[in-house]
């Protein structure tokens, strides 16, 4: 190959052909562009580069005309949205007619509760969460707001409550049996848990006694970290068939998590326990308040304070969400609240819970524990066999985060290995040099 002055190939045959700059077009991403690459001066390579102009116009095409139907597809999906969430996002002025409104609630209202008259089926009562004309203040407080997006998100929240109306379920008596037998195999677990069980299975006996909702007095669990606390509530919620509101007080300065914040602020949110009552279907969710003694409380807030009206029966009857301004009951959230140092939680809170000191479990709790945990990371992976107690044993001195870590680590270490079970050697490394098969008391479930 010989090269010009000007940087231009000859060739000194036919064999091999000229080359020269050529504009090639291709289509990239959403357009048609031109490249500058340098081809061989052949018929083939202009018919080659006519080409792919072609193609590249017909991709530009056919790009444009499926921009356009999608255009067109979510105009009719906005067409297509309920006139009353439209109207909510399109308006800056309160489109709703308070006095009808009203009346559409009180007619809904007599009708559920005309439903409700009668025998009780399936696993679910109902409870009244609230009055059943406390959603038309969201509507009131939307007409005299100035701020577009306040009166937005109120006249959203009320849409939503209106959608559920004033009842929301609790657990009846067929719930309660089946939360007894769920307790049973969790004492069977857990069995350094046994006194908290007692607790609960008590007060669901009495419920089925007295033909009333269970319900459950606020619970403390205390002691060392590891001990599982965090990790027994997690399968109490699921025994009990509850959903559960998970809040860390580690980081918490202020109680408008829990209730609300002002309505003066432009980010105002409403609280964990309006979110979780008012806008759910459950009115007896489980609220765990993990490590209640890492708040710190200062003079012009405290994130606990909110917890001397929530925790207390009477008062919890009429809880009012500082953002939503909606006065609800609350009264039969179960409350449970973690801690390692009862020195660090103050004497007023204590007294509105039940506490229970829940000591490290021994050596063979703690391996059935592991298996329990095992059992649980097993249905995400039904393809495998079940792991065996030898591969579980090695867990029994880590945290169930860990062992879940380390399982899901072995699963994959026995694809790479071409096997559908597990074998010792599976697991990492560290936890194997750490097994000393007699679990220590500071290294256990959290």
């Amino acid at each position: 190959m010989l090269k010009s002055q000007q940087g231009i190939a000859h060739a000194p045959d036919q064999e091999f052909p000229a080359f020269t700059e050529r504009q090639l077009v291709v289509f990239d991403v959403d357009r048609s562009r031109c490249v500058t690459v340098i081809l061989p001066v052949t018929e083939e390579m202009d018919q080659l580069v006519k080409q792919r102009a072609e193609v590249a116009l017909e991709q530009e095409t056919a790009h444009r005309e499926e921009r356009k139907a999608a255009i067109l597809r979510e105009e009719e999906a906005t067409k297509n949205l309920s006139e009353s969430y439209a109207s909510t996002l399109r308006k800056s002025t309160n489109p709703f007619s308070i006095p009808d409104e009203r009346d559409a609630l009180q007619a809904q209202y007599d009708q559920q509760r005309q439903s409700l008259v009668g025998p009780r089926q399936g696993f679910l009562s109902q409870v009244q969460a609230y009055a059943w004309d406390e959603p038309i203040k969201l509507l009131e407080q939307a007409a005299g707001s100035p701020d577009k997006q306040m009166r937005e998100r109120d006249q959203a929240l009320f849409l939503k409550l209106k959608e559920r109306g004033a009842f929301r379920s609790v657990g009846n008596r067929c719930a309660a049996d089946r939360a007894l037998d769920g307790l049973r195999a969790l004492r069977s677990q857990q069995p350094h848990f046994g006194e908290v069980i007692d607790l609960i299975q008590g007060q669901i006996l009495l419920a089925q006694e007295l033909d009333q909702p269970v319900r459950l007095p606020p619970i403390l669990l205390a002691g060392a970290p590891g001990v599982g606390k965090t990790h027994f509530t997690l399968e109490l919620a699921r025994t009990l068939e509850r959903p559960i509101h998970r809040h860390s007080l580690d980081s918490s300065v202020t109680g408008d998590a829990l209730m609300g914040s002002d309505r003066h602020w432009g980010n105002t949110e409403t609280g964990l326990v309006f979110n979780a009552v008012c806008l759910n279907d459950r009115a007896d969710p489980i609220v765990l308040l993990d490590e209640i003694d890492k708040t710190t409380a200062n003079r012009s807030s405290n994130p606990l304070a909110p917890l001397h009206s929530l925790l207390e029966p009477v008062t919890a009857t009429a809880i009012k969400d500082i953002s939503a301004g909606i006065t609800f009951d609350a009264s039969h959230v179960f409350w449970i609240a973690t801690a390692n140092d009862l020195l660090h939680v103050p004497a007023p809170i204590q007294s509105r819970f039940r506490i229970f000191q829940i000591q490290s479990p021994t050596a063979e709790q703690a391996i059935e524990l592991a298996q329990t945990v095992a059992a649980a990371v097993h249905t995400r992976f039904t393809a495998f066999a079940p792991p065996d107690r030898r591969v579980v044993t090695p867990l029994a001195h880590l945290t169930p985060r860990e062992q879940i870590q380390a399982l899901e680590q072995a699963y994959a270490r026995a694809l790479v290995n071409g096997r559908r079970h597990l074998v010792q050697r599976d697991l990492p490394a560290t936890v194997l040099d750490g097994d000393d098969t007699e679990p220590t008391n500071d290294r256990f479930l959290h």
